[in-house]
């Protein structure tokens, strides 16, 4: 069965549910008048029974005509033209150039990490593993994932940097140290 047909009687068992209600409360049945109460609800019954009848018959079938209905309207026709003279005029100025919009345009930098050479040394570049160096943080990138290039830990990273967040933004630039053991 299906559940929506059950929904047709939400309205009979909810009064019944009202009349069992009424019946085993604790005041007693001199308050209130059971006939009056039972010739009320078949009222509310049928007034619900006759508006879903008149819903079901004509409202869908109005709604579902107009539908139908609308592609072969002058009237929707009219309004469909009206909207697209609209969009495109808002497009176009007065003079009827079309108006380019602007395009969000994608910069990309590339930031090159070279290190600092140790003291004594002839090499121009000294290798990242062989002591302290300056790194210029990207897009992207995060104190773990800069550590474990430089193999080092991120609280050395810290501590050297003088950080007292792991926030990092792009362009900051950061003192590596020597590697961890």
């Amino acid at each position: 069965m299906d559940f929506l047909e059950l929904l047709k009687f939400a309205p009979l068992i909810l009064g019944f549910a009202f009349i069992a209600f009424l019946l085993f409360r604790k005041d007693p049945f001199s308050s209130f008048n059971l006939g009056k109460l039972i010739t009320y609800f078949i009222g509310v019954l049928i007034t619900f029974f006759v508006v879903g009848w008149l819903v079901d018959s004509f409202v869908f079938a109005w709604a579902n005509d107009r539908l139908q209905n609308a592609d072969t309207s002058a009237e929707f026709q009219e309004f469909k033209d009206r909207s697209e003279r609209i969009i495109d005029n808002s497009f176009n100025d007065e003079a009827g150039n079309v108006v380019v919009q602007p395009q969000a345009t994608t910069v990309r930098v590339e930031v090159v990490v070279t290190a600092t050479p140790q003291p004594g040394t002839t090499d121009s570049v000294a290798r990242p593993e062989g002591g302290p160096t300056q790194y210029t943080v990207v897009a992207g990138d995060t104190l773990f994932g800069i550590a474990q290039k430089f193999n080092t830990t991120v609280n050395d990273i810290m501590v050297v940097n003088g950080l007292t967040s792991h926030t990092i933004m792009p362009g900051q630039v950061l003192n590596i140290p020597a590697p961890s053991n």
